[in-house]
């Protein structure tokens, strides 16, 4: 109809949930911050963000990718990065989110292409934020193991 919007965020986690570290960017410049689980759920943790404020899906492969080894899950020296293309337009309805197009990339021992392509899947499709926005088309248009 009228106006397309399209934005831009990027998340990589490095290590385990529990004692891994983040950092999380817009295109625009306007966040660029470091997380950690700590900053991601301690409400004395202050003004900081997560990934779920600007990639959603992409922030749970994160999390399940990086899942502590010895808590019966994950896998250790983990790296993911996650991109997100948020497309806005305006239809005869007012705006609306119309596409999420996801691309994520990982790295970690024993990870193979076919696990991670299911990890990132499975994340899509029970993201908190995946399931809020059960309108939007979401797409995993890239997911890709780097080798270590």
């Amino acid at each position: 109809m009228g106006i397309h919007v399209r934005r831009r965020a990027e998340a990589r986690w490095t290590g385990s949930v529990p004692a891994g570290t983040g950092h999380i960017r817009t295109a625009s410049g306007a966040l660029d911050s470091d997380y950690s689980l700590y900053s991601r759920e301690a409400d004395s943790a202050g003004l900081n963000t997560n990934p779920e404020s600007s990639s959603g899906p992409a922030s749970r492969v994160l999390r399940d990718v990086g899942r502590e080894p010895a808590r019966g899950g994950g896998y250790a020296e983990v790296e993911v990065n996650a991109k997100a293309v948020v497309q806005m337009e305006q239809l005869h309805i007012g705006f609306r989110i119309t596409e999420i197009a996801l691309s994520v990339t990982g790295s970690a021992a024993t990870l193979t292409q076919e696990d991670f392509a299911s990890l990132a899947d499975q994340a899509k499709r029970t993201c908190p934020v995946s399931l809020a926005l059960a309108g939007t088309t979401i797409t995993l248009a890239q997911t890709t193991v780097v080798s270590r």
